[in-house]
């Protein structure tokens, strides 16, 4: 049913507006005091904190003792969107059949901003795990996944990506400089494949494919993942082809041409 309201004819909710400058200001400083939003917005203390008790009260702020901070509950909503449905529809049959051929965790990732978000997966039955029932981000410069987003970049966006990008170090092995960044994400984008080596966490290895729309545009990538104990650098090579595999023919959905 259509509607024959004139949006144009409503002001903005002035309210509205504040509340989503508020966790936009959030996401992007968390964790955050409730000072630092009054100086940086322009809002009262009184105005803060009533819609910070709001945003709390649904769901959408949490508080923790060093700051405010975003729930998942907003990743959830952003889940919703068409692109990231369709991904998850079309890519979760297939990621589920992966799963059974190499036994390990397989994750959906897309990129937002500077952090890779894992957006749907498929766990294995093996006793022995790291993951728990969350949802995961990881900083770009310590997954698999994030080598392939910057190598699908074109150069301007890389320049300014490099120049903001945080480095930082999850483990010994963690790629910290532009150079190796850099030189790690050609050659993944040479192979058609990434890998992680303890960069993120000791105990965790992974490898990545990019998943690409019918523009021939990187939209997400597959990946697996395991206990780096279990899933060391030989395992993980024996699955570059189905992983690969599986990518392609989520590409193909996606529309990708052969």
């Amino acid at each position: 049913m259509s509607s024959n309201i004139d949006t144009k004819s409503y002001a903005p909710a002035t309210t509205v507006i504040k509340a989503f400058r508020l966790l936009e200001y959030i996401g992007y400083s968390q964790p955050v005091q409730p000072a630092q939003m009054v100086r940086a917005l322009g809002l009262t203390r009184a105005n803060v904190y009533r819609l910070l008790t709001t945003l709390m009260k649904i769901g959408y702020v949490i508080r923790e003792d060093e700051g405010y901070m975003l729930s998942f509950k907003l990743f959830k909503l952003g889940s919703t969107v068409p692109l990231s449905r369709n991904l998850r529809d079309v890519a979760k049959p297939m990621m589920t059949a992966l799963m059974k051929e190499v036994g390990e965790n397989i994750y959906l990732t897309v990129l937002c901003e500077d952090t890779v978000i894992a957006i749907e997966e498929v766990k294995s039955s093996n006793h022995l795990t790291l993951n728990p029932d969350v949802t995961y981000t990881y900083p770009l410069n310590t997954c698999a996944s994030g080598k392939l987003f910057f190598a699908a970049m074109g150069e301007d966006t890389k320049q300014r990506m490099l120049s903001s990008l945080t480095f930082e170090k999850r483990t010994e092995h963690t790629l910290v400089t532009p150079e190796a960044f850099i030189e790690a994400s050609r050659l993944a984008s040479a192979r058609g494949y990434a890998l992680e080596l303890q960069e993120f966490s000791d105990d965790l290895n992974s490898m990545a494919s990019p998943i690409v729309d019918y523009r021939g545009q990187m939209v997400a990538s597959i990946a697996i993942s395991g206990p780096s104990m279990r899933l060391t650098e030989d395992r993980l090579s024996a699955w570059i082809g189905p992983l690969k595999k599986t990518a392609q023919l989520i590409s193909e959905e996606l529309g990708r041409e052969n």
